[in-house]
């Protein structure tokens, strides 16, 4: 079992400096290289003063000021720091703490950032320059397509690194049964706090964030999307469920649909007097899924004048942590390093 405790903080602030390492290795022994984790993730901020930045490294310095102050004003409206920035560093810690228990050996876990810093690159680099030489990329999504952009900054920083590190990407996690297990459990908490009355007609919602192009350039991930969607709705005992996709640019530009507010007009339409919004992108809160909705798409169903719920991200609680640091000890422990 494990010894991680629900909703446990980083003990210091120190661990929670993006890119920094949250425990520190000690020297390799001959001919026994060192082991790490690079814990991936999109972009976070440490303060609202970050956020331009973050906007403008997304945008490629292409960023109009309107959408810069919308930018903050989102973040701002939160009323809280950046989730993504506090939790990723709480995950990091907390599964360095695990991986240790379970590899028997001290295993640092590196953040790498694709859009602010510390950068992905510049945390192999510094793996690389602390000592280690075999490094895990781990990108906390479902779906594998994101990792290889991942894999890609950090492959790209490993040829370059002053010292010898190799980088591989754990993957194929996303269908375990028990990543399964820990989502229907959130998904039925939160259909279970519906009113009882609107249960009879409730829908389940599942979404992901939408991409550009038409749905043939997109078979695999839709493919995996449904499926992961099918096999958490059957494991929570869900009949009535719907896929749908958020954060889509608006018409004429082509992107993955059907979008979630139309979904939710569309349940209502049919006599639906609740739904479960269920996402599936972002294990993590963020302030995109917050604003998509947790803001527009509660306001679509209050429009249509329906009960409306979402399912908790799995964030840093125990079971998650216990879950994904089996993983990933397994990944190191089995030595499935590349050059």
């Amino acid at each position: 079992m494990s010894e991680l405790e629900p909703g446990r903080q980083a003990d210091s602030p120190q661990a929670a400096l993006a890119g920094a390492k949250v425990a520190a290795p000690t020297a390799p022994d001959a001919g026994e290289p060192a082991q790490a984790v690079l814990l991936a993730a999109y972009g976070a901020c440490r303060s609202i003063d970050d956020v331009p930045q973050l906007y403008e490294h997304i945008m490629r310095g292409r960023c109009s000021p309107d959408a810069l102050a919308q930018g903050v004003s989102r973040y701002r409206q939160t009323a809280a720091c950046d989730p993504l920035y506090a939790v990723t560093a709480r995950q990091a810690e907390a599964m360095s703490q695990r991986l240790g228990q379970l590899c028997s050996a001290p295993v640092p876990v590196y953040i790498g950032y694709k859009h602010s810093p510390s950068f992905v690159s510049e945390a192999v680099r510094q793996a690389a320059a602390d000592g280690i030489s075999r490094l895990a990329l781990l990108h906390l999504s479902p779906f594998s397509a994101g990792t290889g952009m991942y894999m890609h900054e950090a492959a790209r920083a490993a040829d370059g690194a002053d010292a010898p590190i190799r980088v591989t990407a754990v993957a194929n996690w996303q269908e375990h049964p028990a990543f399964i297990r820990l989502l229907a459990r959130r998904l039925r908490d939160a259909y279970r706090w519906l009113p009882a009355a609107s249960l009879p007609s409730a829908r389940v919602i599942f979404t992901v964030h939408s991409k550009p192009g038409l749905p043939s350039a997109h078979t695999a991930f839709i493919a995996q999307y449904c499926r992961l969607a099918r096999l958490i709705a059957e494991e929570a005992e869900i009949g009535r469920w719907d896929i749908a996709y958020r954060s889509g640019m608006p018409a004429p530009q082509r992107w993955l649909g059907p979008d979630v507010k139309d979904v939710i007009r569309q349940a209502a339409g049919h006599g639906c007097q609740a739904v479960v919004l269920c996402e599936l992108t972002s294990l993590t809160d963020n302030v995109e899924v917050y604003h998509d909705l947790g803001e527009d798409a509660k306001r679509q169903a209050e429009a249509c004048g329906i009960q409306f719920v979402r399912t908790e991200p799995v964030n840093d609680a125990w079971d998650f942590i216990e879950f994904i640091s089996d993983i990933v000890s397994r990944h190191l422990l089995a030595g499935q390093y590349s050059a």
